[in-house]
This record gives C-alpha cells, sequence and structure tokens, in this order.
C-alpha cells in the first residue's frame, strides 16, 4: 500500500507549485498588457495605418521597446506552458513528456529570439 502511495505521488515532479505559480502570474501580466493594448490600439488609436505607424514610432522610446519585449517573452511562455499543460492532462508518458517539454521550450526560444530581433530591428530603423 505505501508503494502505490509514492508511485502516485512521484508522478509529478517537485516544480508544480513553481510552475503553477508562473503561469498564473503571467496570466496577470497579461490582463495588464491587454489593457494597456485595447486602450492603444482600440480607445486612442485613429485609423489602422495611423495606428501601425504610431506603434512603429514607439518602438524607437525604450520604455515602449522593453514593454513589446516583455509582453513577447510572457505571452509565449503563458502560451506554450498552457498547451504543454493540456498536452500533459491527455495522459501522455513520461517520455513523451519530455520530448513535448524540449519541444516547446525549442520553440519559445525561436519565437523570443526572432520577435527579440525584429523589435530592435524596427526600433533601430526608425530612430536612425
Amino acid at each position: 500500500m505505501e508503494d502505490a502511495r509514492k508511485r502516485s505521488y512521484g508522478t509529478r515532479d517537485r516544480f508544480t507549485t513553481v510552475k503553477w505559480f508562473l503561469q498564473a502570474s503571467s496570466g496577470m501580466f497579461l490582463v495588464f498588457f491587454m489593457a494597456v493594448h485595447l486602450y492603444v490600439a482600440h480607445i486612442n488609436g485613429g485609423s489602422p495605418i495611423e495606428l501601425f505607424d504610431s506603434i512603429v514610432r514607439n518602438l524607437s522610446n525604450p520604455w515602449w521597446l522593453a514593454f513589446f519585449l516583455v509582453f513577447v517573452w510572457i505571452i509565449t511562455y503563458h502560451a506554450l506552458n498552457g498547451v504543454k499543460g493540456i498536452v500533459y492532462d491527455m495522459g501522455v508518458s513520461r517520455r513523451m513528456k519530455r520530448y513535448v517539454s524540449y519541444t516547446f521550450i525549442g520553440i519559445y526560444l525561436a519565437t523570443v529570439v526572432y520577435g527579440t530581433i525584429l523589435a530592435l530591428i524596427v526600433a533601430s530603423t526608425v530612430s536612425a
């Protein structure tokens, strides 16, 4: 009986609480980012072309650039971690969980690096 209980609890790793906290806190940050986005894009914005031009101009401001980068990093983490949780809930094997984790880490890094490089390129061309 004792061995069966240990095995059932052994499927959870020791970072479950930390992962849950990161997912919940990134979700709260996304509410803030969404509020700023709604204000800038839909309440304070004009036509779509003017909005695009103002967003590109804003990237030359270091504060807006930092806002955009943190937004990309957090939304990518939150989305991929949520999808990973859904895949894990489907009852996949431990080996498959490892493959899923490594795949999502690769997708996260590729997305964050691409978004960061793209934002820095746009910011440098606007300020030049």
